[in-house]
């Protein structure tokens, strides 16, 4: 399997089972769970939840004759704000391995408070002038009003509202209660995840959202006519695809696990695990702050921009083009 296919089939499924870990069961914040392990894992939800730290990690195994590995990983806390503003966020994103004898070593630090932005980039820390900033809050700020919109960081999660995660998983199990790392009890359950099924939901949401659909593309989906061929070939080529799940008392997902294999030609075996953690719930008061030091257009520059492309460009594009510059280095893909 050629490189990029491989990645299509690695985000297809990635994404998929995200959107199965992560979709809403609705706006109201489940008082009690449900004695059913089908019912437990339909009440899964974020409802409710204002601030806290979060982990994402990645792991992607591909054997062939030379086994190569990429290891990706999100970590740090976040806080809502009020209204439609932008929340506050304190994230490490990071990504190192071997894919196709290249090497790849990314690490970015995003940090998004009220009055700045500032991020860590290849080792420099950048900010944007005063004016610069709130220009760029207004029209995230502006986007984020408009559901749909590509500039809107929840569009996909909005989009994925009304999907129903029992139409992915099947034979859902108990698997028993625990603690999560900071303490909080959890009811875990398993079952056995309809990966295809799954990227079926990830076409509908593009079909249904424009503004998911460019975020998507972005990071690097193929277009229907492929997804719909890459979960046709998950059909035959998938071995097992496992998703564990951890609530707590209030549904709440605080921890979910989805490993995947697949069967390629060529002999090739892909191994996808994906894992979220969710701590400290609504805990996470304040933030640490910092500076910038290295000029701002010099961080443009590596987006391929300069200040007049931000001005004239609109949140969406703008988003877009984040999001495709991060999946790019992730991932280790020749860029444009």
């Amino acid at each position: 399997m050629r490189l990029r296919r491989a990645g299509a089939l690695v985000l297809a499924m990635a994404v998929a089972v995200a959107i199965v870990g992560c979709g809403s069961s609705g706006d109201e914040t489940v008082e009690e769970l449900p004695a059913s392990p089908a019912g437990k894992a339909e009440a899964a939800n974020f409802n409710g939840v204002h601030s806290g730290e979060i982990e994402l990690a990645l792991e992607i195994d591909r054997y062939k004759k030379k086994p190569e590995e990429i290891n990706m990983r999100i970590l740090g806390n976040f806080m809502k704000s009020e209204d439609e503003a932008l929340p506050q966020v304190d994230f490490a994103i990071e990504s190192n391995g071997m894919l196709d004898g290249k090497n790849i070593e990314f690490l970015a630090s995003p940090l998004l408070r009220p009055d700045k932005w500032i991020v860590n980039f290849d080792g420099k820390v950048y900010e944007p002038d005063h004016a610069t900033y709130e220009d760029l809050k207004s029209k995230f700020e502006a986007a984020q009003e408009e559901e749909g919109d590509a500039g809107n960081a929840m569009a996909c999660v909005e989009a994925a509202e009304g999907f129903d995660v029992t139409d992915a998983v099947h034979h859902v199990s108990f698997e028993g209660k625990g603690e999560t790392l900071d303490g909080k009890k959890v009811e875990t359950v398993g079952a056995d995840l309809d990966v295809s099924a799954a990227i079926d939901e990830l076409i509908k949401l593009g079909e249904e959202s424009p503004g998911c659909q460019a975020q998507l593309e972005a990071v690097g989906l193929p277009p229907k006519a492929e997804l719909e061929e890459l979960a046709q070939e998950l059909r035959g080529s998938l071995t097992a695809a496992r998703l564990t799940l951890s609530l707590d008392k209030h549904g709440v997902a605080r921890y979910f696990k989805i490993l995947a294999n697949a069967e390629l030609p060529h002999n090739e075996e892909l191994e996808v695990e994906l894992v979220m953690r969710l701590s400290r719930v609504n805990e996470v008061t304040e933030l640490p702050n910092t500076h910038g030091y290295t000029p701002y257009p010099e961080l443009l520059k590596q987006f391929g921009l300069n200040n007049e492309d931000v001005k004239q460009a609109d949140a969406g594009e703008i988003y877009a083009g984040v999001l495709e510059v991060l999946a790019n280095r992730l991932f280790g893909r020749e860029e444009g």
